[in-house]
């Protein structure tokens, strides 16, 4: 059944705010935007944001979560990547956000909405992790353990070390991830060793 136009109406402006929250939060931070400011960039009444996110941290969970939704399904087939290529994809993902980082781990212990989207983000990250370790041959209590520890490194470089450069970043956490599973390594260097060679004799017909 087509949607009617008032629930159009309403999606268009759910889009709007999170649309113009997603901008201010992300550019100012979470303290430094007011939901009179996102009203005025959203084209929307000040009481409309409260009629569609009650608080400012349902609405940080909101923008935060459809972020999340969106890098999934932006994120190529497992197939097509290597290990190291499907961390470092999650990695980027978390460096867009990464002026929130701080901001989440503190509103989750006071906002349940704020709580729920991080628990869904760390179910995400840990299913695509142990995904990754048992496919390298861990077993399924080491998978879960190795997921966690490298999840603890990430979030504590993005919480501690914020201005640490990129690819010193990646090179720690990738130095990490082979140490616990130096199957992907090997695994990484031959899917690279393999496309090279793919590419090299796709020039030469």
């Amino acid at each position: 059944m087509p949607a009617t136009r008032p629930h159009l109406d309403r999606d268009l402006k759910r889009k709007q705010i999170l649309d113009a929250a997603e901008r201010l939060f992300l550019r100012n931070g979470y303290e430094a935007t007011a939901m009179a400011e996102v009203a005025r960039r959203a084209g929307v009444a000040n009481n409309a944001v409260y009629w569609y996110f009650p608080s400012k941290d349902d609405l940080l969970a909101a923008v935060l979560g459809r972020r999340q939704q969106r890098a999934i399904e932006r994120l190529p087939a497992r197939e097509t990547l290597t290990p190291d290529e499907q961390v470092l994809a999650m990695l980027a993902e978390l460096d867009q956000v990464a002026k929130l980082t701080a901001t989440v781990h503190d509103r989750a212990r006071h906002s349940a909405a704020v709580a729920e989207m991080h628990e869904a983000f760390h179910a995400t990250a840990d299913r695509l992790l142990r995904s990754l370790f048992q496919d390298a041959g861990l077993d399924s209590n080491d998978a879960a353990q190795a997921a966690k520890a490298m999840m603890a490194l990430i979030e504590g470089i993005h919480l501690h070390e914020p201005d640490r450069d990129t690819p010193t970043r990646d090179d720690l956490v990738l130095w990490t991830l082979h140490r616990l599973a130096p199957d992907l390594a090997r695994g990484s260097t031959a899917s690279r060793g393999g496309r090279q060679a793919n590419r090299e004799g796709h020039v030469s017909l």
